[in-house]
């Protein structure tokens, strides 16, 4: 009998609500911490509230990563109602927090939990997932999808471009943004993702659809190697209208992308880039 393959991913991965149902991912929320309250994050606490907890006092919000324990007290009662089935968890880079190694460490004591190093962040995570919900459906096994989603996220593209480097430089989730100096508070620094970490790219000036613009650019125009099934986009302050000129953008860089998928990041990931971040992830073709 063919086992079921359930998929998880955690707070960092970004879908919402809607899109977790219809693809039947389940979700852990991280912890987030608002001051001194511990909150669940995308359950108890939204990004908004994140943001104006630091307009108010200054103060960063703070993430802290489940330890071995944790997941085997959230794996535990998906695991008994579906005894049939193997379990396939995703995760932030673990370049970034250990919430990867957590996870895999419980992962050795079952023989039917996978977790997955994405090495990649929100919007890379979503992506992958979503390919992983592709193959499940299609009948692939939990070891075939683990094999395939491992070979695929070296070809996982993930650009920002913050409208502060406050958050990103308080947080010290940026390696090598300290050698750049204080003007680059004047500027607009550009995030890429490399080897599962977050490195400082190309600096941008200019009003903000310019420097959307400029980001898509970069990241999109004139390439032919991009998978044009879907590319995501993540905007932490979620506006409609800013959210259509970037996907027009999009199109006039890949006219043939066949879905462009915008999602608001969880407060995991709001904590440390701040409010009015813009950012894009694709797949390469193989």
């Amino acid at each position: 009998m063919k086992r079921k393959v359930l998929i998880i991913g955690d707070s960092t991965c970004d879908l919402t609500p809607e899109m977790r149902e219809r693809l039947s991912v389940g979700f852990m929320p991280l912890p987030v911490n608002v001051g001194s309250e511990p909150r669940k994050d995308m359950e108890n606490v939204f990004p908004q509230e994140i943001f104006d907890y630091y307009k108010n006092t200054g103060k960063l919000c703070t993430t802290s990563a489940p330890n071995s324990m944790d997941y085997h007290e959230f794996w535990k009662p998906i695991l008994e109602q579906n005894p049939d089935a193997d379990l396939i968890h995703f995760h932030i880079s673990s370049e970034m927090t250990s919430t990867f190694q957590a996870s895999y460490t419980a992962s050795q004591e079952y023989n039917n939990v996978y977790s997955i190093d994405t090495r990649s962040v929100s919007i890379g995570v979503a992506l992958l997932i979503l390919e992983a919900c592709e193959m499940r459906d299609q009948g692939m096994s939990a070891p075939e999808i683990v094999e395939s989603i491992n070979a695929m996220k070296k070809r996982v593209h993930v650009s920002f471009v913050v409208e502060s480097i406050e958050f990103l430089w308080k947080g010290g989730r940026c390696s090598n943004l300290a050698g750049m100096g204080a003007s680059l508070l004047k500027l607009r620094p550009g995030i890429d993702m490399v080897d599962g970490k977050l490195l400082a790219g190309k600096k941008y000036r200019g009003s903000n659809p310019s420097v959307y613009r400029k980001l898509m650019e970069q990241a999109l125009a004139g390439r032919k190697d991009v998978d044009t099934r879907r590319i995501f986009v993540a905007n932490t302050s979620f506006n409609e209208e800013v959210n259509a000129q970037i996907e027009a953008v999009i199109r006039e860089c890949q006219p043939e992308v066949e879905e462009v998928i915008t999602l608001q990041p969880g407060c995991s990931i709001c904590v440390h880039c701040g409010p009015g971040t813009i950012g894009v992830a694709y797949l390469t073709k193989e």
